[in-house]
């Protein structure tokens, strides 16, 4: 392959490199070692942060599981046991998991929610962490279908957006085939703008929808490295009846 063509597929540098080696040195100055040794230890230290949060947050819910059925282990073994507390919270949640797909479950855990919603304290709080668990789900959801970036809000702005559904036909919504787009908003993706925009006017990201939603919720710090390469023609999307 040749040099020129090789620099043309190079994949974009990771996002420590860049903090490490930025651009806009002058050509020919070479970095002075104080300078190469400061970016190192904070690269270093932006690599450990997330391990130490992350450690340290799993840590503390062990031990606060653990205090939570130091009870029920004395009461049946006569002894604290390590790591009883992640089993039983594991135990709930599956059992959570059956009753939520039960119809009768269903129907308790629902009235349970309006009960939260009526209390003033716990209201805001339920719904907050309810906000959270849609944002994680909408991910996953078989509704989107594609990435996809549009002209929005106005002309010359471009906004992510995810394919809900497509008309072949012009239809009351559009003149021509389209289709419909949610845009979300940053960084809670549960609210946004629904749209209708002609198929010629969207361009398909060749990306997972787990990345797209990744990037909208962190207001663009999570960007795939196939979006900071050099530009391409978007994907067609497949036809309804082509989907598996």
């Amino acid at each position: 392959m040749p040099p020129e063509m090789a620099d043309t597929v190079r994949q974009p540098p990771t996002f420590y490199r860049r903090l490490a080696e930025p651009g806009g040195r002058p050509a020919g100055r070479r970095r002075s070692f104080g300078s190469w040794l400061r970016r190192r230890f904070v690269v270093g230290f932006l690599v450990a942060l997330p391990l130490v949060v992350t450690l340290f947050f799993a840590r503390f819910l062990f031990q606060l599981f653990d205090r939570w059925s130091r009870p029920v282990s004395h009461q049946l073994f006569g002894r604290e046991i390590p790591g009883l507390g992640l089993l039983l919270v594991l135990a709930i949640m599956l059992l959570l998991g059956v009753i939520a797909t039960n119809v009768v479950g269903g129907r308790l855990l629902a009235a349970l929610e309006r009960l939260f919603a009526r209390v003033p304290l716990l209201s805001p709080i339920y719904q907050s962490a309810r906000q959270v668990t849609e944002a994680i789900q909408i991910g996953d959801t078989a509704k989107f279908r594609k990435v996809v970036l549009i002209e929005f809000p106005g002309p010359g702005l471009t906004s992510v957006g995810f394919v809900t559904s497509e008309t072949g036909v012009p239809t009351s919504l559009c003149p021509e085939p389209a289709y419909l787009i949610f845009v979300p908003t940053t960084p809670n993706p549960t609210t946004g703008f629904l749209v209708t925009v002609p198929k010629r006017s969207v361009k398909v990201l060749d990306i997972p929808i787990e990345d797209g939603v990744k990037m909208v919720m962190s207001g663009g710090l999570l960007v795939p490295p196939s979006l900071l390469g050099p530009a391409a023609e978007g994907l067609q999307l497949p036809a309804a009846g082509d989907e598996p």
